[in-house]
């Protein structure tokens, strides 16, 4: 039932393409062009762009084309869309923006070029109070979040929940994540809501590797701070 399910989904999707109106929708409200970005087909957007097609258009779930390429990775996509006039910083209904996806889903290009075009690194969605760093730092992406930070973004921010991105890193034991936040100069004893530092995040997690890392941090940062 499921795959006879998909399969009409499918045919309805390609129906909608093949009726060369750039503003039709198919169930999901998704349009000849949100379809194509999706899918990563780039001839498909070009051909819709040229009919005129909505490039700020959402679907039922308030994603544009742009978010959809930006969550599948789709570069060249992306790219046009953007040449195109789409938004950098455009959110989603539930406030993520297409760095936040590209970022949490290890599309380091795409994360490149949403920068290059002006996106915010340090935008947070609305309720859960995640940036595009705090959410490379929980999937551990660490030249996503090196890159983030070598563009601005700042690591001392904190989420709905009272974490920062080391805090997570050190959670989840992603110690190349660790590391680019130190070489950033993030502190090494950020705390969490609860007032752990990031040291005992990692130690009650058993991240022995992100514990010696923080610890070596925290040494070298002593005298620097009594020096002030």
């Amino acid at each position: 039932m499921k795959l006879q399910w998909t399969a009409i989904l499918l045919v309805l999707a390609l129906s909608v393409a093949a009726c060369g109106d750039p503003h039709a929708r198919d169930e999901k409200g998704r349009t000849p062009l949100i379809i194509a970005a999706e899918s990563g087909d780039l001839d498909g957007v070009e051909r819709w762009l040229d009919r005129g097609a909505d490039i700020g258009a959402r679907d039922h779930c308030g994603w544009t084309a742009l978010l959809r390429a930006a969550l599948g990775g789709h570069l060249e996509v992306v790219e046009r869309l953007l040449a195109a006039g789409a938004d950098a910083n455009d959110r989603d209904s539930g406030d993520y923006t297409a760095l936040m996806l590209a970022a949490g889903n290890g599309h380091r290009e795409v994360v490149e070029r949403l920068l290059a075009a002006g996106a915010d690194p340090d935008r947070q969605e609305s309720t859960l109070g995640w940036t595009a760093l705090i959410w490379a730092a929980k999937e551990g992406e660490g030249e996503i979040a090196a890159l983030l930070l070598r563009s601005g973004a700042d690591g001392t921010l904190r989420d709905s929940g009272g974490n920062t991105a080391l805090t997570w890193a050190a959670a989840k034991g992603h110690l190349g994540v660790v590391d680019a936040l130190l070489a950033a100069g993030v502190p090494p004893t950020q705390t969490d809501a609860g007032g752990r530092t990031a040291l005992v995040i990692a130690r009650e997690a058993g991240h022995g590797a992100v514990v010696e890392r923080l610890a070596r941090a925290a040494m070298a940062a002593r005298p620097a701070a009594a020096d002030h």
